[in-house]
């Protein structure tokens, strides 16, 4: 059941997420990533969307096509490139979250008031113990919304590990 459950949310989500992205596949990922962590290298971006260094290199080729991402030289490192929306891509962006979060109410309308707040305390345990590294972060999250993940388990999860180092 909790399988089904699982695979039901992705679905649905993704496909609205996809309906409202500039093209199939990582796209809204990578817009709602570069969102949530502006200025992130091609690379972390890759790692996060599972795609190889071409695929990703053609992929953020076609959103600077699009307008939607544009290249600029890393503050720390001037030889590397950081990936940053521009305000059409905030839109984009905008356009993707909301039509995730529209989904996610869709599917979660039929829960009270009590049992959201409990849905929400399981997922954020399993949630945490999903979380190994920075770049399960960034997969786990790859379509979330900062504003409306005020208390984000995976974070904190990250942070307790670096403290516990």
């Amino acid at each position: 059941m909790i399988g089904a459950l699982v695979l039901a949310l992705s679905d649905r989500v993704q496909a609205a997420a996809a309906a409202e992205a500039p093209e199939d596949g990582a796209a809204a990922a990578a817009l709602a990533l570069l969102a949530h962590a502006p200025g992130q290298p091609i690379e972390q971006l890759r790692r996060a969307l599972g795609l190889s260094h071409p695929g990703a290199v053609r992929l953020v080729d076609r959103l600077v096509a699009d307008g939607l991402v544009e290249r600029r030289r890393a503050i720390h490192d001037g030889r590397a490139v950081a990936l940053h929306l521009t305000a059409a891509g905030d839109g984009a962006c905008g356009r993707i979250l909301g039509a995730r979060a529209d989904a996610l109410g869709v599917a979660l309308a039929s829960l009270g008031e009590d049992e959201l707040a409990a849905f929400g305390d399981v997922a954020s345990k399993v949630l945490r113990r999903l979380v190994e590294d920075v770049d399960d972060a960034y997969r786990a999250c790859r379509l979330c919304d900062p504003v409306a993940c005020t208390d984000c388990p995976v974070a904190a999860e990250l942070e307790a590990r670096a403290g516990a180092e």
